[in-house]
């Protein structure tokens, strides 16, 4: 099939994921141009793993600060675009373990559909095979049900294919985004521009230590409700510039919603309420730029 992919991996204290995830991506080097690991900031032995490497396909940066993984993203799709030899940007978690034959899975498709569609996803399963990071589908999903095709208009960045062409007509992620949204964002933008796909015979596991479908506003751990701050502006500012006026009230409506119901949370239940309210508010005055793949930022952030 030819060296055809760049991956861009995105990690950030998880070294024993990493080191999965990346002994599967070497295991399907025939198909990869390069894989583009974004280190922000690891205090965990990553940054010392990475350097200690002793392969080609392996380009390893460590960022100066920890920047975010909405940031990251946008780094490392900048940086892959801009350095890479590929003709596809393939993204991921660092906790994302694709099966041996998931990228030969999705050059198939690619290569069926003539490289007509904005963006490719991989079947995400989590440990014990329930289904997980699920994908939004589209309202012409069955239209290639029969070539193991569902038209999808968004999904999460465990595992997703973008034609290079599309991130230089499109621009990167939106690095402001923080995180939780930016992948939605991503993907919609790209659906956008063309018709993209669930691929089911691409599988990867999301190695996460419980099945993130499962996680709420009124169960999350309180260290983790700023997340969902950002997740409701994020996703304000998606429907703002994807959706109709219909689709803005209705997702006010169900923030509102979701903020109320975690009053009856066991703990933080104010912080809960305010981050749906604030999260909500603050995405009517969110306004990030969306950048093009250059060279200038890629020297920046950078550890000596």
């Amino acid at each position: 099939m030819g060296k055809i992919i760049d991956v861009v991996v995105v990690t950030y204290n998880r070294l024993p994921l990493l080191k999965e995830c990346l002994e599967s991506l070497l295991g399907q080097r025939e198909n990869l141009s390069g894989i583009f690991v974004i280190d922000n900031h690891s205090t965990d032995g990553t940054t010392e793993y990475l350097a200690k490497i002793d392969d080609s396909l392996v380009k390893a940066t460590t960022l100066s600060d920890n920047i975010g993984g909405a940031a990251g993203f946008e780094y490392g799709v900048n940086l892959a675009t801009v350095e890479g030899n590929g003709d596809y940007i393939w993204i991921m978690d660092d906790d994302t373990i694709p099966n041996i034959g998931a990228s030969s899975a999705l050059i198939k498709k690619a290569r069926l559909l003539n490289n007509e569609f904005g963006f490719l996803c991989s079947n995400v399963r989590w440990t014990d095979g329930t289904a997980t990071n699920i994908a939004h589908v589209s309202k012409n999903w069955p239209d290639k049900i029969m070539e193991g095709l569902v038209g999808v208009v968004s999904a999460t960045f465990v595992s997703i294919l973008v034609p290079k062409e599309n991130v230089n007509n499109l621009g990167l992620p939106l690095g402001q985004m923080q995180i939780w949204g930016d992948d939605t964002e991503y993907t919609t933008r790209l659906s956008s521009f063309k018709v993209s796909f669930f691929v089911s015979d691409s599988i990867a596991v999301h190695k996460t230590s419980y099945n993130l479908m499962q996680d709420s506003l009124k169960t999350i751990q309180s260290d983790r409700i700023w997340r969902f701050k950002s997740m409701y502006r994020n996703l304000i500012y998606i429907k703002r510039h994807y959706g109709s006026k219909k689709d803005i009230v209705k997702m006010i409506l169900a923030n509102v919603v979701t903020g109320l119901g975690s009053l009856a949370a066991k703990d933080h239940r104010l912080t809960r309420l305010g981050a749906a309210f604030s999260g909500t508010w603050n995405g009517f005055f969110f306004n990030p730029a969306v950048n093009l793949p250059n060279k200038e930022t890629m020297g920046k952030k950078i550890e000596d």
